[in-house]
């Protein structure tokens, strides 16, 4: 066993003396306290890994004393120490939180093992309550919600967020999710696992849903993301690639005329210039006809050099007269 800090505390200084040696020779740092009172400005001072108070004390009992540690360091490990038969006693401290009682006369052995396994225990727990109160605080701060449910999809628990999110102070009769009870089914189903998409189309949004067992018991939790504004982005991501792939196409097409009108163009010339050819008018009509088309196909190589930035024409059929005056 590593040295430990240990704050003992009795106001009998005969069995103070006593357990202090023995505590010694087990190899843990200790510092005594005769008056209860007087211990708790002593472990405010100190960076103590466990505490053992006898219960029966002047000015302050073992249960009272453990009460005001836990409000300072709520992981320190408590053990404390009842006479023989007070089973009452041994009772009430375990309610009040402490890690496990002893009755005197003390073990050895048993005051050993008992010590060793509380530090090691009390680690574990202040390291996991320091990550589940970040991970509290990140999903605070992103607005996701946390509910824990029952296997019948009740709501055993919530945080602020999901609250708020869900508008569940409004459910206080009936407390579950504001969601299709096919969906709530689901979510808490025997080895219920992953993500999940909702259409809330009542209230027009949209929430990720990601569902896991927790690993005491057969509660599931559920963390809840509003991506309403996310999917409004992806659609209107889908629209610009739409639109792009429209002007490709555009694009194209004016290519595609570009080359057989010029020649259309070229082969008017030659015949307005022929002698041959008495009536003229059909011919500039068609010229005319050749033109216009020209001009629209200038007007689609216009669309494809600005339309990706800023098209001005409807949501739906491209205006070609519309889009060329941008």
């Amino acid at each position: 066993m590593s040295a430990k800090k240990i704050l003992l505390v009795d106001d009998d200084e005969n069995i103070l003396t006593v357990l202090k040696m023995r505590l010694e020779l087990m190899g843990l740092q200790v510092t005594s306290c005769d008056n209860p009172i007087d211990a708790i400005e002593i472990f405010k001072q100190g960076d103590f890994d466990l505490v053992l108070t006898d219960q029966r004390m002047d000015g302050l009992k073992g249960v009272e004393l453990l009460a005001k540690i836990k409000k300072i360091a709520p992981y320190i490990p408590v053990i404390i120490m009842t006479a023989y038969g007070k089973i009452d006693d041994a009772v009430v401290s375990m309610k009040e939180g402490a890690f496990s009682y002893l009755e005197k006369p003390v073990d050895a052995k048993e005051l050993k093992d008992i010590i060793q396994r509380a530090v090691e225990i009390s680690k574990i727990e202040e390291r996991v309550g320091v990550e589940r109160e970040l991970w509290g605080k990140v999903i605070s701060r992103i607005g996701a919600g946390l509910v824990i449910m029952d296997t019948n999809g009740n709501i055993k628990w919530a945080n602020k967020s999901a609250y708020d999110l869900m508008n569940l102070m409004e459910q206080l009769g009936t407390p579950r999710l504001p969601f299709d009870e096919e969906l709530i089914k689901n979510l808490v189903g025997k080895g219920a696992k992953g993500n999940t998409e909702y259409h809330d189309k009542e209230r027009g949004k949209w929430f990720l849903i990601a569902t896991a067992k927790r690993p005491e018991g057969d509660d599931v939790a559920a963390l809840i993301l509003d991506i309403t504004e996310l999917k409004h982005a992806q659609e209107l991501l889908l629209d610009q690639q739409r639109l792009e792939g429209i002007v490709e196409m555009a694009g194209a097409v004016a290519h595609e005329f570009s080359q057989p009108l010029q020649a259309i163009l070229l082969n008017c010339e030659l015949l307005r210039s022929s002698a041959s050819l008495m009536d003229k008018k059909p011919l500039s009509r068609l010229e005319k006809q050749v033109e216009y088309l020209g001009e629209l196909v200038h007007k689609l190589t216009d669309i494809t050099r600005y339309a990706k930035k800023d098209y001005p024409g409807t949501q739906g059929i491209i205006d070609i007269q519309k889009a060329a005056k941008g």
